[in-house]
């Protein structure tokens, strides 16, 4: 099948960068590993696709002759783009031609009764359903290897509509399908925010969210997906399920967290009731470079146990920051030269020879944003942390969507780019960061010493963090997917023995489907799949997704 060879990539074509955009960033991978990544992997102008076509001729069929007011395509172009996500074994099968299953039919649901009436009779004419958001999945959701049955994909991108907005309560109540973007668009016009901004947020959906148990980059002050969203209308195989409206009762057991991280395996939410704020009216930021990790993990265990919880987290240990210097401008210029040179001295008077670089933002109004703010300024100093401007951190708020779309051009180059993420208590993230690395450079996949781990941390709690870790090397062209799994399985399972969670914010997917099992105790298992059976008795919803069924 002829294609688009950038069908693959992130975003939008318009915003797609290049190494060569970054030349300090190019020149340290030449000289690491004695070669300019300049040879291209040349993008397939065929997909290598797995399609059964009388599968395909009984779903037309069928919907034309029971459904015929559902929307629906056949199209290979648009089953391809919906069969994949994107995670870095996701795009190895795309660039290197590996084989793709193709799902029959894509169904485009325009409101809740739709969704229902098509689960109800793919129930009974037994037929696999898998739900579909923005596809930025990064952890092998979509990734469904042998079908038993036919199988159709719901996008939900017609499902997009505010249905509701109650300002005088400060709640909405959103179709699933709707984007990012367009949230914030219209609670923005109204002066509100929902508040959360995964780094897919451009493209990912708010069922999406909900169904990986999402984390923005400002959840530390606004909340994870699960503390947003005060209620759910989900339509499953044998009926809906509409639960409790408030943020608070005691009317017994609240099913509504059932959904959160269920992957589309219990159902598809179809709307949400969800908690907005005013936007804030103003920003504090607090920018800093520490002299070791540890310093700066200090300062921030010590503000989040004063309930001082900023809305943006991020801070990079010293491979992060230096490789975020290398990002932070396209070409050398004679005034970029001059500030690097300025502020490397000011380094060395601080005794900083390798910084670490912090970067918060406070939001709320003037004076509370102010006094959070002084706060902060204090136990940065006091943790050996020298503050600069606020230019580093309104850079980043601008650009930090922006990242996925270097890594696509990274793979073509062959150069392996994954990230991986767990939490942990305060008292284990900097040597768990320190032991990762070692076990890492005793490995091959890795590129033993040559090869990068940067780190940092993007999300806080009062007893731990978020610690966010990507991994860069040489890729294995021979055996890329092999060389993904070895790197995958030592992180993941050095995590894991950590007492790290298996996943923060990526979800499980097939991808840590082994991991999340071997947590989970039999007791659960069980309960698990009574609830499946309940829900989805001839298990057509994404079967195999979080476990065996």
């Amino acid at each position: 099948m002829k294609i688009n060879n950038d069908w693959w990539k992130w975003g939008s074509a318009e915003k797609r960068k290049s190494l060569k955009n970054y030349p300090l960033f190019g020149d340290h991978l030449q000289k690491l590993w004695g070669k300019a990544f300049d040879e291209m992997q040349p993008a397939p102008e065929q997909a290598n696709i797995i399609a059964d076509e009388q599968r395909v001729a009984f779903i037309q069929k069928l919907f034309a002759s029971e459904l015929p007011q559902i929307k629906i395509s056949t199209d290979p172009a648009i089953r391809l783009t919906r069969s994949l996500g994107k995670s870095y074994h996701d795009l190895v099968k795309a660039l290197f031609n590996l084989p793709i299953p193709l799902p029959e039919a894509v169904i485009f649901p325009g409101n809740h009764d739709e969704v229902l009436r098509v689960l109800q009779f793919a129930s009974l004419n037994n037929i696999m359903v898998l739900p579909f958001g923005g596809g930025t999945n990064v952890v092998g959701s979509f990734d469904i290897a042998e079908k038993a049955h036919a199988l159709i994909v719901f996008d939900m991108s017609e499902m997009k509509s505010l249905l509701s907005l109650d300002e005088k309560n400060h709640v909405a109540t959103f179709q699933s399908g709707i984007m990012g973007p367009e949230i914030e668009k219209q609670l923005n016009a109204k002066g509100y925010t929902l508040g959360h901004f995964p780094q897919s947020f451009e493209f990912s959906s708010l069922g999406g969210w909900i169904a990986t148990r999402s984390a923005g980059q400002e959840s530390s002050s606004y909340g994870r997906i699960e503390d947003i969203v005060i209620s759910l209308k989900v339509a499953t195989p044998v009926g809906a399920i509409t639960t409790s409206g408030y943020e608070g009762d005691a009317e017994g057991i609240n099913i509504k967290s059932l959904f959160f991280g269920s992957e589309g395996l219990f159902g598809i939410v179809t709307e949400a009731k969800v908690r907005i704020h005013p936007l804030p009216e103003n920003k504090k930021w607090v920018i800093a470079v520490y002299p070791a990790f540890e310093n700066g993990l200090d300062t921030l265990r010590e503000l989040v146990q004063m309930d001082i919880f900023p809305s943006v987290v991020r801070f990079s240990d010293e491979n992060e920051s230096f490789f975020l210097s290398m990002l932070s401008h396209q070409e050398p210029s004679l005034m970029g030269d001059i500030k690097a040179f300025v502020s490397k001295q000011v380094l060395k008077w601080k005794n900083i020879e390798k910084p670490n670089l912090m970067i918060l933002r406070i939001d709320g109004k003037e004076e509370e944003s102010l006094a959070k703010k002084v706060i902060a300024d204090s136990i940065v100093r006091k943790n050996k942390g020298f503050l600069t401007g606020d230019s580093i951190g309104k850079k980043w708020e601008t650009s930090r969507f922006g990242l996925p779309y270097l890594r696509d051009d990274l793979m073509e180059r062959g150069i392996f780019v994954d990230t991986m993420e767990t939490v942990l208590p305060w008292d284990k993230l900097a040597d768990f960061k320190k032991h990762l690395l070692k076990q890492l450079q005793g490995c091959s996949a890795f590129g033993l010493e040559k090869g990068i781990l940067l780190a940092h941390i993007s999300h806080v709690y009062t007893s731990g963090a978020s610690i966010y870790f990507t991994v860069i090397t040489a890729q294995d062209r021979k055996q890329p997917v092999e060389q993904w799994k070895t790197i995958k399985a030592l992180v993941t399972g050095n995590i894991v023995e950590a007492g790290g969670a298996v996943s923060h914010h990526h979800s499980i997917g097939r991808d840590h489907q082994p991991w999340y099992l071997a947590k989970t105790d039999a007791l659960t298992k069980k309960l698990l799949l009574s609830i499946k059976k309940t829900l989805d008795p001839e298990r057509i919803m994404n079967p195999g997704n979080l476990f065996d069924e």
